[in-house]
């Protein structure tokens, strides 16, 4: 099978545009687009740039390619959903982190490298604030170390 159809098959489970990927993996749009359709293939440097963006590894996508054609989109999801699984292996969440997770998730990296760049500004200023944790003895327990 070609690797061109697993991303696209991948990159649409992801929701996202060759324009993002290509944004994330910084190769040109019309680089996905002749991966995805076969014309071309990915060197080695551009397959790990175009994995990372989707979220995932080379490996799953050699994986993906030696399935049969139908069971591609199947086997992403349960690559997809094993990854999920074995890095929240043994954590405990609330409900609210649970939802902020799977939202987290689901966006593209550059979004999700935008919205941790916005929550670390939030949390020093929380900090530095008379309403952040300092000021509140009750909430010394919940002090995180973001860096």
């Amino acid at each position: 099978m070609n690797i061109g159809y697993v991303i696209k098959v991948l990159r649409k489970q992801r929701k996202m545009t060759q324009e993002q990927i290509a944004l994330e993996a910084e190769i040109a749009t019309s680089n996905v687009s002749r991966i995805e359709k076969g014309l071309r293939q990915p060197s080695q440097k551009v397959l790990l740039k175009i994995a990372k963006a989707l979220d995932t590894t080379p490996s799953t996508l050699y994986a993906a390619c030696e399935q049969p054609i139908a069971s591609i989109p199947s086997f992403l999801e349960d690559q997809t959903a094993m990854l999920c699984h074995e890095s929240m292996n043994h954590v405990h969440l609330s409900f609210d982190a649970n939802d902020l997770l799977t939202l987290f998730h689901e966006l593209s990296p550059r979004n999700k490298a935008l919205l941790l760049e916005q929550l670390k500004t939030l949390h020093r200023w929380q900090m530095s604030t008379d309403f952040g944790a300092e000021s509140h003895p009750e909430n010394h327990h919940c002090k995180i170390n973001i860096r």
